[in-house]
């Protein structure tokens, strides 16, 4: 009779999580990627300890028996289940890298080296039409400047007033956004176009060898 009652024993995820000495995360964990199983019961979820515990030891063998073969470099001890784990992690771990830098391109945190080119050869081109448009303000000032002194004073106040209008330019989270749009516009219209010209091809083609299935030779 105790061993009936030792076989259904339903447990939580955390006196699981203790008795296979993981934490309650990696049992969730586990169970989403399917490699173990439980029920809910009055809105708590339960395990059953046993089959879990069953399920946890198979696993462990299969990820051992996996890791070793990776670390030794022997890929040809590797079998199929050892591969199509590695596969599927690498696989999970470069989309959620993809994931994680495009959210953070989204949100200006990060930044394309394109992107960075762009913002700083629009500063360039600022600062070099502000540099260029100072002989032209102060020509005539200075002209009629009575010592070089006034000269180089006038030169100065115009310089000074040019650096304060670019400190204006400052970094702005908004323009990489902006550039970040435009950029998934552009590739989602160029897209769009390449998918037309396939289809459009594609009806060429058919039109061709239909075309070409109704000749027929004169006798």
């Amino acid at each position: 009779m105790a061993l009936k009652i030792f076989e259904e024993n339903w447990i939580s995820s955390r006196t699981l999580a203790k008795i296979l000495m993981i934490s309650p995360e990696r049992v969730r964990q586990l169970e989403e990627e399917g490699y173990l199983t439980s029920k809910t019961e009055k809105g708590r979820k339960l395990f059953d300890l046993i089959p879990s515990f069953q399920m946890y030891i198979k696993y462990k063998e299969r990820f051992e028996k996996a890791s070793g073969a990776i670390a030794s470099g022997l890929a040809e001890v590797m079998d199929d289940d050892a591969r199509r784990l590695k596969a599927e992690a690498d696989l999970k771990e470069a989309k959620a890298a993809i994931e994680n830098l495009k959210k953070e391109e989204f949100e200006a945190t990060m930044h394309r080296s394109e992107d960075v080119e762009t913002v700083m050869e629009a500063l360039t081109m600022a600062f070099r039409a502000e540099a260029l448009a100072i002989p032209g303000l102060v020509a005539v000032d200075v002209a009629e400047a009575t010592t070089a002194q006034q000269a180089a004073g006038i030169i100065k106040n115009a310089v000074n007033n040019m650096l304060n209008r670019l400190s204006e330019f400052k970094y702005s989270p908004a323009k990489f956004k902006k550039l970040v749009r435009e950029r998934e516009k552009w590739m989602n219209e160029h897209d769009k176009a390449e998918g037309d010209k396939e289809a459009q091809s594609g009806i060429k083609q058919s039109m061709q060898r239909a075309k070409g299935t109704g000749k027929h030779k004169r006798i």
